[in-house]
């Protein structure tokens, strides 16, 4: 049985569509995704559902649509883009939902917890003996590990 623990940090923009896959054997990989469909087209290959277990990042459990300040074109520009990542979240759970069943969970970013430093990252790397298959990370990654550790604890209580 290869248990593994899968966190997704999804993003509208094109470079920001993380996944982490903590296999088994404490190997940590990352995926990046330039599109939802391109992230579609993955998880029919992912991991097994019946041993794969995913937190995904979803904004849209947050209920805060956006920042009021700058001017009309800043806010407009702000409101539109979280309502963009706002589906895109929700979009990506229901899509994990329907492929690992029960075996998928959502945080808001609140739940998530505040971003890690390069430092953070690899101090819990280090902690959990993780190997990781590439030397640098970005913050879309370090998100994703970050949930896919979050996968991992609630697994346990199941």
């Amino acid at each position: 049985m290869n248990k593994c623990y899968i966190g997704i940090d999804p993003a509208f923009r094109s470079s920001g569509f993380a996944v982490c896959i903590i296999d088994e054997d404490n190997t940590v990989g990352f995926k990046m995704f330039k599109s939802f469909l391109d992230f579609l087209d993955w998880i029919y290959e992912a991991p097994d559902p019946k041993t794969s277990y995913v937190c995904v990042e979803n904004s849209n459990l947050q209920q805060v649509t956006f920042n009021m300040s700058g001017n009309k074109r800043q806010v407009a520009r702000t409101s539109r883009n979280v309502g963009a990542n706002m589906a895109a979240s929700q979009y990506t759970y229901d899509a994990c939902r329907r492929i690992w069943g029960a075996n998928a969970f959502e945080v808001s970013p609140k739940e998530k917890g505040k971003k890690w430093t390069n430092t953070e990252y690899q101090h819990h790397i280090q902690a959990n003996k993780h190997k990781v298959l590439k030397s640098t990370s970005n913050q879309d990654e370090r998100d994703a590990y970050k949930l896919a550790l979050i996968a991992r604890k609630l697994s346990n209580k199941i």
